[in-house]
């Protein structure tokens, strides 16, 4: 039992560690996006994360089965999916508005999760995730500028697209070598990306130091990093456990635009950070758990 309670605590410390990471990079991915398509930035950074991982584990990438490609492609689609309608959402609502709806996705994964699993919802779960949505409401959203319109129903879909990500790594990434399937679904985004990119985005004559900086920081750490720690360690946890953590994220964002990218903190943004910082501070340290696929250490699935 306490090799387990110390290895579901690695892997939520682990998902605090990629929330800071994905919160920290938005300014300089944002920055980036100025001088390249976001499509164009997403395939690039994503082919340069899977050429990265196929160097320093290339081992690991030999382990790759059919069982394991289709897995990696399905929680690859799903990681696609999210990233496609933000980007596509974004085209028509604020900002605002699609941070706050993307951040349901830590409500929607505990309700398809207890769907898939024909169980209810606990009271506990019900509480920390509607903590966590109003925090990202105050956080993300202005009085009186929240209107539903077409960016903000794509944006909706990324929502889903996210949600069952999670879902997705926590059912079939024990099953298989995290190196070996981490790769799959980052080379299946980056394909994808790279090819609409070509399509639909002019292609950048220069690559300016802003671009380069981001693609590296962004493949190295908010890529290869960030989607191994999530595929390596999220069997020792429960997807909504995860993705209350995952709320950090626009804490870390706001503020790391507030030190280095010239943002406001106002009392509204600050109240919203404290609810999402309880959400996960009750989420880790509350006792009671879902019905969850946590592997034991000792279970042959671990590796």
């Amino acid at each position: 039992m306490l090799g387990r309670i110390s290895k579901r605590s690695q892997s939520e410390l682990s998902m605090l560690i990629v929330a800071f990471v994905w919160g920290t990079t938005f300014v300089m991915t944002k920055n980036a996006l100025a001088d390249i398509g976001p499509f164009m930035f997403l395939g690039i950074r994503f082919i340069t994360a899977f050429i990265l991982l196929a160097i320093i584990s290339y081992k690991n990438i030999k382990q790759i089965t059919r069982s394991t490609l289709w897995s990696g492609i399905l929680i690859g689609f799903f990681l696609f999916v999210g990233y496609t309608f933000q980007t596509a959402g974004l085209q028509y609502t604020s900002s605002s508005n699609a941070g706050f709806i993307t951040g349901l996705s830590v409500v929607l994964v505990p309700i398809i999760y207890s769907i898939i699993n024909r169980r209810l919802l606990g009271v506990s779960i019900i509480f920390t995730v509607l903590l966590a949505a109003a925090g990202l409401y105050l956080m993300s959203v202005q009085p009186g500028t929240f209107h539903l319109g077409r960016g903000d129903l794509l944006v909706l879909v990324c929502a889903f697209g996210f949600a069952m990500h999670i879902i997705s790594v926590d059912r079939y990434s024990h099953r298989h070598n995290p190196v070996a399937i981490t790769a799959i679904q980052i080379l299946f985004v980056g394909v994808v990306c790279l090819l609409i990119g070509l399509i639909f985005e002019p292609i950048p004559h220069s690559f300016p130091p802003s671009v380069t900086g981001a693609i590296l920081v962004t493949a190295v750490f908010a890529t290869t990093m960030a989607f191994l720690l999530q595929n390596s360690m999220q069997k020792y946890s429960t997807p909504t456990r995860f993705a209350v953590i995952l709320t950090m994220e626009p804490v870390f964002a706001g503020m790391a635009g507030y030190l280095w990218g010239g943002d406001i903190l106002t009392i509204r943004i600050m109240a919203g950070m404290a609810l999402i910082l309880a959400a996960m501070l009750i989420s880790i340290l509350g006792k009671k758990e879902e019905p969850s696929q946590i592997i034991p250490e000792d279970s042959p699935l671990v590796t």
